[in-house]
């Protein structure tokens, strides 16, 4: 037999295999015809596979329907970026802050001072006035080091815009201010503890129509550091310099962190007029009233800086 007899034959078994009962054959005799033997639908799927690939001559393999179906491939995902971690404590000044991304990412600091000039580009709210200085918000940041400094700074300024939203300084009537003050408070309190009361200090002067007098406004405006500014410092003529000019300086003079903000909107009750750093070493601070104890806290000051 030929290989088409063979394929035709098998078909046809296929084609008279024996169908359901019809429901007469329960209500009257059937007279059953001599048939022959019946093939298994799968044995004959099998064997018209079979010819069939034997009929073209094919290597393929066929697969019955009692076969497993192949296991779904998976692909890897890709690997993520690496990332670089950088941590920014609170308090640092925009220009220290750059410097700080430039050397951990490896770009040159020209690449952070031109995105710093971004403006709305980076997410700052429109009262930072499109400066960064107060809303390079300070934190650890895991840095993929496929990112811009745009995108670097961004990420900073989205988290402030997190902070300000979870403090309450996003529905402050001045929040311009109240970042203004919280720099100044970040910047003159070690302690977290006392920031409220500094920030009171701050809010009293400016009730009174007192000037600030903070050294650390003045040596901001110089773009020098210290824990004091001398005669020298307080004579210059810079916007900073809250010796010479009332009210707050004309901006942030640092990033405040949380803490500091949380101080500014929420300044502690109190009297006090005046902050002296009686050991500069600890950062000690003390406060006083009037200005007879701001003298007081002065010679502390003093007898502290000549016994170490």
């Amino acid at each position: 037999m030929n290989i088409e007899n063979l394929l035709r034959e098998t078909l046809a078994d296929m084609a008279g295999e024996e169908g359901p009962p019809h429901p007469d054959r329960f209500l009257r005799p059937v007279h059953r015809p001599v048939r022959r033997p019946v093939h298994r639908r799968g044995l004959a799927l099998a064997a018209a596979a079979a010819v069939t690939v034997l009929a073209l001559g094919s290597t393929v393999a066929v697969r019955t329907l009692s076969q497993p179906a192949p296991a779904a491939r998976h692909t890897a995902a890709p690997p993520a970026p690496a990332t670089t971690r950088v941590t920014i404590r609170p308090g640092l000044r925009l220009s220290d802050t750059l410097k700080m991304l430039a050397d951990a990412t490896g770009r040159p600091v020209r690449a952070f001072t031109e995105a710093a000039k971004g403006g709305p580009a980076l997410g700052l709210p429109s009262y930072a006035k499109g400066r960064l200085e107060g809303f390079a918000h300070p934190g650890t940041y895991d840095i993929p080091t496929t990112a811009t400094p745009a995108e670097i700074i961004a990420s900073m300024t989205a988290r402030f815009a997190r902070t300000a939203q979870k403090v309450g300084l996003a529905a402050h009537s001045a929040p311009r201010d109240a970042v203004i003050i919280a720099s100044i408070v970040q910047a003159e309190a070690r302690d977290e503890r006392d920031m409220p009361k500094v920030a009171r200090v701050i809010h009293n002067r400016l009730d009174s129509g007192m000037g600030l007098e903070v050294d650390s406004t003045v040596l901001y405006g110089l773009g020098t550091y210290g824990s004091a500014a001398s005669l020298r410092d307080i004579r210059s003529r810079s916007p900073y310099n809250t010796y010479r000019r009332r009210g707050l300086p004309p901006g942030p003079i640092a990033n405040p962190g949380e803490a500091a903000l949380r101080a500014a909107l929420n300044p502690a009750p109190g009297p006090w007029l005046y902050f002296v750093a009686t050991d500069p070493t600890r950062g000690t601070l003390k406060f006083a009233a009037s200005q007879a104890e701001f003298a007081k806290l002065v010679a502390e000051r003093a007898r502290h800086q000549k016994a170490g």
